[in-house]
């Protein structure tokens, strides 16, 4: 079992019994844009997935923490909606080329699965990518560089989508502030 494995299925252990999170607010402002089949990657329990499912998309959701999954299944059950999820690394995991009118990545970054993401987009589809920026290391988690985005760094690593809207700062979310870089692209016809 990998390191990662073992502290984020801790974590979603730990917060079995917490209030459920609201979707990304990114996410809620730009979901018009949003249809059809849809990939959250490392969806964790489910907040972004389950808000889409809500919506008639069907969606798949990946993670690496068998934890998040259970409990965004058992949503998804009980309200009977079309969620499927997936427990696997992404460092192993192949994402299938083409599949996808929707990518969605909220705070989470592995750069070398970009270009997965990108080749898992339909010509036409849209990626909604939200993740820290480097300035994150003055007010919170995560620590870690690797895990923390350098300015413009987003922009340049999806450089062959058309761009529709990005931004970078300090945003409100729902755990407190945080300075994070938010895109929103879509794959060429």
């Amino acid at each position: 079992m990998r390191d990662d494995r073992t502290h984020w299925e801790k974590r979603h252990q730990d917060s079995s019994g917490d209030e459920p999170q609201p979707p990304s607010s990114f996410l809620v402002d730009n979901v018009a844009l949003v249809n059809g089949r849809v990939l959250d990657v490392a969806c964790g329990r489910g907040r972004n997935a389950l808000y889409l499912a809500r919506r008639g998309n069907v969606v798949e959701g990946i993670d690496i923490a068998l934890a998040g999954l259970r409990h965004a299944r058992h949503t998804a059950a009980a309200e009977k909606l079309r969620l499927h999820l997936v427990q696997a690394d992404l460092d192993d995991f192949p994402l299938p080329t083409g599949r996808y009118d929707a990518v969605i990545n909220f705070r989470f970054l592995k750069r070398e699965i970009l270009p997965s993401l990108v080749r898992a987009l339909k010509p036409g589809g849209v990626l909604l990518f939200e993740t820290f920026l480097i300035d994150q290391l003055k007010i919170g988690h995560p620590k870690n560089p690797d895990f923390l985005l350098r300015h413009g760094e987003l922009q340049q690593a999806f450089g062959s989508l058309e761009r529709l809207q990005y931004k970078e700062g300090l945003f409100d979310a729902p755990d407190g502030k945080a300075f994070v870089a938010r895109l929103l692209a879509r794959r060429p016809d």
